[in-house]
């Protein structure tokens, strides 16, 4: 099993809250046990929301990541999802290349089932897949 990080946002915390290492085998239970719901309704009633409940999963060793967001209201909310990696991308018209080490890509209006497949795909290192859905 892969070794991941991972992080929290909390809608009305400006910090980013970083919780530390986390075996893969874990990783589709704390998305499933994450408080969506608690979080979209004190985003409601907040004064000052500083992000949008997250939670982002990097795996170590290639440094590939899901950061995952609610967005919506408590009752009817969907997921947006960004895939970051490492990618080489095209520069200067095409005639150089350069390693960019944080390439994001996201996928909008997500459903909860989507999301824990795009994330049972990170878990397995599924990288073709997910470069597919991305």
């Amino acid at each position: 099993m892969s070794n991941f990080r991972y992080s929290i946002c909390e809608p009305v915390n400006p910090e980013i809250i970083e919780k530390g290492r986390v075996d893969s085998s874990e990783i589709v239970q704390i998305f499933e046990r994450f408080p969506w719901k608690l979080h979209l309704e004190k985003m409601e009633n907040a004064k000052n929301v500083y992000y949008s409940p997250s939670i982002e999963f990097e795996n170590l060793s290639n440094k590939n990541a899901l950061a995952i967001s609610a967005i919506g209201t408590p009752d009817q909310y969907e997921f947006y999802i960004f895939f970051k990696r490492p990618k080489v991308q095209k520069t200067w018209f095409g005639f150089s290349e350069k390693l960019n080490n944080n390439y994001t890509s996201d996928l909008l209006d997500q459903s909860k089932e989507t999301t824990i497949e795009l994330l049972k795909a990170l878990v397995d290192n599924n990288l073709n897949y997910l470069e597919s859905r991305f």
